[in-house]
């Protein structure tokens, strides 16, 4: 081609002009994009979001082309943006189940809309919070859901993003749902208020009555029939005014579980044939799986109904199949197999358990005798769901065993039991609620039950004595844990926790005070509930900052029986553990040397008797007037349960289950004239555990502090106590570095400051307790101590609290943790030893014992042998009437029986400094005199 010259350089201006237009129209098109893209894209978002035609796995490729197009076109990271990833996040969910990808996804959302970017969304921001919530809570992740549900709440408020106070509702109401879901019913109950509360706040009717029945339902759970009953007929009434179908079916059905528990089984009936009815309404398949379920559970536990049990635990699974429901498939194969160990079919029970297990995915052995690890147990999120699967198949190994004594049967079933066991402690460090604790205790008794016996099948009294001491006073234990655990915190943190702890104890003093209708009871509970929430958060914190805090809260170490007969044989002393089981008691007598292991049937010895013999000993006219009727019961009590463990004479420690009487009133004769006390000085502990415990008491200031507060407050309404003043100067005689309070000076505030830094403690006062759900009462001179207030005793010093005042051991009893009485109040204080009460206390004679106890102490004898020589002494000085065991059985010694090393009295030591100085002075003046006079004579 031939070009023309003065062409080429019209050429070339032309194609720079066409390369400026074309990078001209570039940026302007990139900015057009810019512009126009998020629009698009969000367009697109919400058509993939609203497209019902679409699978959640074709809604999730579409969604990953969106964060692809997205990221090509550099789309800021804003709102938007953030939006995919939660819809990544939400279908990597519902079509994967992939869970790691979705908590990725999610959490980069989070991390742009609480930026603080003028592009960010604090609504967008309170969704993804709850949806990881939801995530750990699908994942049977309780602690983190809990945190991410606080997260989610906590958020909203502090921003104030009313839009998204749905999630607030949500997010309570799932918590309530948590708590009762993991046996935490005081916890759900307190949540479900708070929510109730919140929901007439802004006036929200549908979630106000959704928390109703939540809590109904943890009330009716924690057995407060009553309570639940009232807030049931409500929730009733509501919803059919609504027709809310699913609250309806919820409180129809909690009202059929409270009728089932009175007994009025055809109303309950018809109440569980309504709700299924209401709720079928709803399409909610997993709820009508679960209802079925119940019913079932009815009509096998209630009415013995196998055949129409049997139908509905098939209608369960036939919608836990529809739905892939692993827990509803679970729980109605184990009531399947319930049933099958009712009839005595052992083989088909345990093969159910292994399929339930299978179900939950915790269990892929096909030995049906193994039991899977208390971990992958805990994973469970329905934890009574575990604990029945646990308890069905450790009952089917025992009775198949008794069946075919086949040794391998009763090995497994204890290794099942140590499993279960271990979730049991799992399940109690994650509840916060001792109402709960106490639920669960009660719940698992049927555990050590059936550990003891096939401990004593097996011959193995180690065994045994573990799961007795498994069984007993644990909530005491963790409570002392967790004094020793609070050594490792700093000062700031400890006074913090103190402070917490204060007021949630006066919290709960006024509202005992309040009827539960007024405004200023719903009011305090409100504030009760939000100070417990915030202490806990406290404590939460508290565990990730000081390790060794977590560490020693947590401890559960049982001590061995070795560990046990070293410390027996270290202080010449037996030990008797009894459990009573219903019908058979076990007794497990230990000494230095061996155990005696026995078991026996109610023919041979009915624990009833303990409570009669009680009654005898408690009451002087019954006891003079029938004197040969209680001889003839001590004896045979005498015989057997602690003439057959053939104890050499001499110090033992009784621990006894729910139930204390002084066995140094027991009679070695049918006629009453030799008693137990003769040969033996007793203490009682709530454990070996509590027996054997290092207290980690804090110097004490001196040796005695008294409290006496002779007349009260005419407010208290109690009589005067004319003799306590010379009483407590006659038991502070004994001891050097003394302190008494007297009269007005004998005040509620005396006695926690001063209390505490003193060896013993003495109080002649007034008490009140009985078995109710009362509080015991300790009476001072100007106002009342309460039992749960006794906490407030920080750090003491105390090794001994002598309470002679009446029933100080009194109080309701617990199953597995004993008697709620003022003697455990003060050793939940981290006191190590009490002398308290059984009955209404003779004044004359306990001020006489309690003078010749303080007498003994002060000479250093050890506890229990100073408590036996005392009584011993006042029956040989006094007449015939005072040898009646209403006098001198009355005291009794719990806990550590060591003797009191007493603090050296500071003015002999003063007094002894002195005459030292002056001595030596003496001296010094007397070889200056000497050396003088030898100068002179020089």
């Amino acid at each position: 081609m031939v070009y023309n010259k003065t062409a080429i350089p019209m050429m070339q201006k032309s194609i720079k002009y066409a390369m400026l237009i074309c990078i001209i129209l570039c940026i302007t098109t990139h900015a057009f994009s810019q512009q126009t893209n998020p629009e698009l894209i969000l367009q697109k978002l919400n058509a993939i979001k609203d497209n019902n035609a679409y699978s959640f796995k074709e809604k999730l490729r579409d969604f990953y082309e969106l964060k692809t197009d997205a990221d090509k076109n550099k789309l800021p990271q804003d709102s938007i943006y953030s939006t995919i990833l939660y819809e990544i996040s939400r279908n990597e969910v519902l079509a994967n189940k992939n869970y790691i990808k979705a908590l990725n996804f999610i959490n980069a959302a989070i991390k742009i809309n609480i930026s603080g970017q003028k592009s960010a969304s604090k609504f967008l921001a309170v969704k993804c919070l709850f949806r990881i919530a939801k995530y750990y809570d699908d994942l049977g992740l309780p602690s983190r859901a809990l945190q991410f549900y606080d997260s989610t709440i906590s958020y909203a408020k502090r921003f104030s993003v009313t839009s998204a106070i749905v999630y607030v509702f949500s997010s309570q109401l799932n918590k309530a749902i948590l708590f009762f879901v993991n046996g935490d019913y005081q916890k759900a109950v307190e949540e479900s208020i708070s929510g109730m509360h919140f929901s007439l706040l802004n006036k929200d009717s549908s979630y106000h009555l959704a928390f109703l029945n939540q809590k109904a339902q943890a009330l009716c759970f924690e057995n407060k029939l009553s309570e639940a009953y009232a807030e049931v007929t409500i929730a009733i009434t509501v919803s059919k005014e609504k027709n809310n179908w699913f609250n309806l079916a919820s409180a129809l059905k909690t009202k059929a579980f409270i009728e089932e528990r009175y007994s009025n089984f055809k109303l309950a009936d018809s109440l569980f044939k309504e709700s299924i009815k209401a709720r079928i309404k709803t399409n909610d398949f997993a709820q009508i799986a679960t209802d079925y379920n119940d019913y079932g559970n009815f009509f096998q536990d209630s009415l013995n109904d196998y055949k129409n049990a049997q139908k509905c635990y098939q209608q369960s699974i036939f919608y836990g199949k529809k739905l892939e429901d692993s827990v509803i498939l679970a729980r109605a194969t184990i009531n399947i197999g319930g049933m099958f160990l009712t009839e005595n079919k052992y083989e088909e029970s345990l093969n159910y358990c292994l399929e339930a297990l299978k179900y939950l995915n915790v269990h892929q052995s096909k030995n049906a005798f193994e039991s899977p690890s208390a971990d992958r147990l805990n994973t469970i999120e329905a934890k009574e769901l575990a604990l029945t699967i646990m308890n069905n198949k450790i009952e089917t190994l025992l009775n198949f065993f008794i069946k075919t004594q086949k040794e391998n049967l009763l090995s497994a079933c204890i290794q099942n039991c140590l499993v279960m066991d271990t979730l049991i402690t799992k399940m109690r460090n994650m509840q916060s609620g001792t109402e709960s604790k106490l639920y669960w205790r009660d719940y698992t008794r049927n555990l050590y039950t059936n550990a003891i016996q096939a401990s004593y099948l097996l011959n193995r009294p180690d065994y045994a004595f573990y799961f007795m001491e498994k069984s007993r006073a644990v909530l005491l234990n963790d409570k002392l844990n967790e004094l020793n655990a609070s050594s490792f915190l700093s000062p700031a943190d400890a006074t913090k926790q103190e402070d917490y702890e204060i007021k949630i104890i006066e919290l709960q003093q006024k509202l005992s005070e309040l009827p539960d209708s007024s405004k200023q009871y719903q009011a305090l509970q409100l504030q009760l509930f939000n100070i417990n929430n915030d202490y806990e958060q406290f404590i939460k914190s508290l565990e990730q900052k000081y390790p060794s805090y977590y560490q020693y809260k947590y401890a559960d170490k049982v001590a061995s029986l070795k560990d046990l007969q070293q410390y027996l044989a270290k202080n010449q002393q037996s030990f008797i553990h009894y459990f009573f089981a219903g019908s058979v008691t076990y007794i497990l007598g230990i000494t230095v040397t061996g155990t005696k292991f026995l078991r026996l049937s109610q023919k041979e010895f009915n624990n009833e008797e303990l409570n009669l013999f009680l009654q005898f000993c408690a009451n002087k006219q019954m006891l003079n007037n029938n004197y040969g009727a209680f001889s003839k019961l001590s004896n045979s009590i005498y015989q057997s349960i602690f003439s057959q463990l053939q104890l050499p004479a001499g110090r033992v420690v009784i621990c006894t289950d729910n139930i204390v009487i002084p066995f140094e009133a027991l009679c070695k004769d049918a006629k009453g004239e030799n008693f137990l006390l003769d040969d033996y000085s007793f203490a009682y502990v709530y454990s070996a555990r509590f027996l054997m415990k290092q207290f980690n008491n804090a110097p004490a200031k001196g040796n005695f502090a008294g409290y006496a507060p002779v007349s009260f407050a005419k407010t208290l309404d109690v009589a005067d106590l004319k003799n306590a003043a010379s009483a407590i100067k006659s038991s502070a005689g004994f001891y050097g570095n003394d302190k008494l309070f007297i009269n007005k000076n004998a005040s509620r505030s005396n006695f926690f400051r001063y209390a505490p830094l003193y060896a013993v403690v003495g109080i002649f006062s007034h008490a009140k307790a009985d078995t109710t759900e009362d509080e015991p009462v300790l009476f001072m001179q100007d106002s009342l101590i309460y039992l749960p207030e006794l906490q407030l005793l920080n750090n003491p010093a105390t090794k001994l609290v002598l309470l002679s005042a009446c029933q100080t051991n009194v109080g309701k009893a617990a199953t597995g943790e004993g008697i709620y009485s003022l003697a455990r109040g003060f050793a939940t204080a981290g006191i190590p030893s009490v002398s308290a009460t059984l009955w209404k206390a003779d004044e004359e004679t306990i001020y006489a014992i309690s003078e010749k106890f303080n007498e003994y102490l002060s000479e250093g004898m050890n506890k229990d042998e100073a408590l036996q020589k005392a009584k011993l002494y006042f029956i040989k000085s006094n007449g015939s009437e005072k040898t009646l065991p209403y006098y001198w059985a009355n005291m009794i010694l719990i806990g550590n029986t060591d003797a009191i090393k007493l603090v050296e009295d500071h003015l002999i030591t003063t007094w002894h400094f002195i005459y030292f100085c002056v001595a030596l002075m003496l001296m010094f003046a007397f070889i200056y005199t000497k050396r003088k006079i030898k100068f002179r004579k020089k």
